[in-house]
């Protein structure tokens, strides 16, 4: 695969920062929120910006590469913003289908030894932030929920 070109030692943090050098302009993700009714289009440079700063954020939490943050995101803008971020770290990305609740996501996280988890405040007329709170008690790894839209 590599002899024909269709595998390069390319990661995909090292593509998409040749896109941000290359051709900043370039629109890199459009979502609309239906339930506010909100359209957020994001450039390449800004996805970039928005990413180093959640990145930012995530250090000052003591965030340090290999270690897994665990997310429970839908297929929102800020899903693509956050894996960066943390591809930027060098952090392990565990993606969580928003559909699990409290048993699927206390073993997920204990399993991963999750110290940072991000959520969204409610999705789909179900409190995640709610839950959040639960799961801090009984995962005892678990020490900073980021929620979205709080």
């Amino acid at each position: 695969m590599r002899a024909a070109g269709f595998w390069s030692d390319q990661t995909l943090l090292d593509v998409f920062l040749k896109t941000v050098r290359d051709d900043p302009a370039r629109l890199a993700v459009t979502a609309y929120e239906t339930t506010i009714g909100r359209r957020t289009i994001l450039t390449y440079e800004q996805l970039h910006q928005s990413a180093d700063r959640v990145a930012a954020n995530l250090l000052r939490l003591g965030v340090k590469p290999g270690e897994v943050v665990s997310f429970q995101l839908p297929n929102w803008w800020q899903f693509v913003v956050l894996h960066i971020a943390l591809l930027r770290i060098g952090a392990v990305t565990n993606p969580v289908m928003p559909i699990f609740r409290d048993r699927e996501m206390e073993f997920m996280l204990s399993l991963a030894e999750t110290r940072v988890m991000v959520i969204p405040q409610s999705f789909r007329d179900f409190d995640h932030a709610a839950m959040a709170d639960r799961l801090k008690i009984k995962v005892p790894s678990l020490e900073h929920i980021v929620v979205i839209g709080s």
